[in-house]
């Protein structure tokens, strides 16, 4: 009889279905959440990098757009650094750098003609250009002739929106590259005594 009674206690447990949804989604929640959270922070780094490629190509384009009779002073790199934290809206710009920098080919061979830096960035060198770029493959002067190409590389620290749960943080870079396109070099009050080599 008791043995009945169990039979019977167990047949009705295996067939009620009462508290099945909350029990499957006891299971999916966790699932859920890591796929909610992952996706969000994927669109974030997105976002991120992308207003970043932007802002170096904003800010090389505005040095490339250096006209005949202007020669940058520091307010200039002021104003394009400002420029590109306007880019950057709404991410913090805080701990973002900008190194700028003009490789000039005078009969074939490159050189740094100038650089800037915002925020402590490192200076760009014809060994260190971004990219892995050999800066010989940038220009086309032949003997007699020069040309120049404007470099911008940003250095950005990453954190991520959810660093309370996720402390993971690295760095992000970004490059552009831009000919000057009324002149042939951009001068600098800075480096260059405000002509072109």
């Amino acid at each position: 009889m008791k043995t009945c009674r169990m039979l019977a206690a167990t047949t009705r447990l295996v067939g009620d279905r009462a508290g099945i949804a909350a029990v499957e989604f006891a299971l999916l929640l966790p699932v859920l959440f890591t796929l909610f959270i992952g996706s969000y922070e994927t669109s974030y780094l997105l976002l991120t990098y992308l207003k970043l490629e932007a802002a170096a190509e904003a800010a090389a384009d505005l040095v490339a757009q250096t006209n005949v009779s202007t020669v940058l002073a520091a307010a200039d790199f002021t104003y394009i650094s400002a420029a590109v934290d306007l880019v950057m809206t709404p991410l913090s710009t805080s701990g973002l750098k900008i190194a700028y920098a003009s490789v000039t080919y005078n009969t074939g061979s490159a050189k740094i003609d100038w650089h800037y830096e915002v925020n402590s960035a490192t200076p760009l060198t014809i060994a260190t250009l971004p990219n892995g770029v050999n800066a010989a493959s940038l220009g086309n002067a032949t003997a007699g002739s020069s040309d120049s190409v404007i470099v911008v590389q940003l250095t950005y620290p990453y954190t991520s929106p959810i660093s309370n749960y996720l402390s993971q943080s690295f760095t992000l870079y970004e490059s552009a590259f831009n000919r000057p396109r009324y002149v042939t070099c951009v001068p600098t009050t800075m480096n260059t005594n405000s002509v072109c080599p």
